[in-house]
């Protein structure tokens, strides 16, 4: 049985600037050591690990997650959106563990608004996308009210920096492309490992794997190189932090590729902005994640593009992320 955490007022875990710091520092690259994070913190080594230790214990952390560019091993990014209809919670249930539990899904989203459920689906091609979704609405076609098929062609992930207000820029491109990487057996086996703990020490995947913690090491900086791996990143559950998660469907007026890049371009740079979207068969225009505070921080963000962007701007919808069901970046 999967239990959905709930969304609701509770009283926000409260950061010092160190747990800020932390939070970033980490984002995306969760596999360094105390001792890396206590010298960019200014902390010592045991308060690091006291300090993360605790963010994990009150569930402001639910996990970590190895980012890999699944592409270059061939596969489509592929998103299934599902509003449900006429189901009881034992039904949701049914349905839920049996995406979670499916291979083919790498992300399972819970949420509220518009849709009900967002998956994320690898697929070597449409066709074996389209089998899928033939699979999916065989079992439960008849909870199925409405369903919106994408296929992306850049998941833009920003580093988070809301709770710094970091104007800078980094971001990691999860894009389609026709580079291919080659990867043998015991490269799946770590990148196995990886997605089940990114904070694994190498002696212990060495246990595992019955290889050197050297010829590990070597393995996965091989695969960061070639921008395999492409970041360590945690699970955050961001209502813990006071905060609630939406994705934003905004609609535009006709435009030229320029205004249409300036736009972007401004998006990313407000530190609200933590994930953008770009595909075939979106439901709107523009396809963004934020986390805000309040409505009145959502509305803001809205008159902010109106106004800047008075041309641009015609409608938007928005969805709340409740839960985060399911993150594997690997198709095996």
């Amino acid at each position: 049985m999967t239990e959905i955490t709930k969304y609701s007022e509770i009283e926000p875990v409260k950061l010092d600037l160190k747990d800020k710091k932390l939070l970033y520092e980490i984002d995306f690259n969760s596999r360094q050591s105390y001792q890396q994070l206590a010298k960019k913190i200014g902390l010592s080594k045991q308060g690091v690990e006291y300090k993360l230790n605790n963010l994990i214990k009150k569930g402001v952390i639910k996990g970590f997650y190895p980012v890999i560019n699944v592409p270059k091993l061939g596969y489509l990014y592929c998103r299934l959106l599902v509003t449900l209809q006429n189901i009881t919670l034992k039904d949701r249930e049914k349905i839920i563990n049996y995406l979670i539990n499916h291979k083919k899904i790498f992300w399972l989203f819970y949420m509220q608004g518009m849709y009900d459920l967002i998956m994320v689906i690898w697929a070597k091609n449409v066709s074996e996308f389209k089998d899928f979704i033939e699979e999916f609405e065989s079992n439960y076609g008849s909870f199925i009210k409405r369903k919106v098929e994408t296929i992306m062609t850049d998941v833009i992930h920003l580093k988070h920096r809301f709770l710094l207000g970091i104007k800078e820029i980094e971001e990691i491109h999860i894009k389609e492309t026709d580079e291919r990487i080659k990867i043998d057996d015991k490269d799946k086996f770590i990148l196995n490992l990886l997605s089940k703990n990114p904070r694994m020490s190498l002696v212990d995947m060495s246990k595992e794997i019955k290889e050197s913690p050297k010829v590990i090491a070597y393995r996965i900086k091989n695969l960061e190189k070639q921008k395999l791996i492409e970041a360590y990143r945690p699970i955050i559950d961001y209502n813990k932090l006071g905060y609630t998660y939406y994705k934003v469907f905004i609609n535009l007026y006709k435009t030229s590729k320029e205004e249409l890049l300036k736009l972007r371009e401004y998006i990313k740079l407000n530190p609200l902005v933590i994930y953008f979207i770009e595909g075939v068969g979106l439901p709107s225009d523009l396809d963004i994640e934020i986390v805000i505070k309040s409505n009145q921080e959502l509305f803001n963000f809205i008159e902010d593009l109106k106004f800047k962007f008075p041309k641009l701007i015609s409608d938007y919808n928005t969805v709340i992320f409740i839960d985060t069901l399911k993150v594997r970046y690997l198709p095996y």
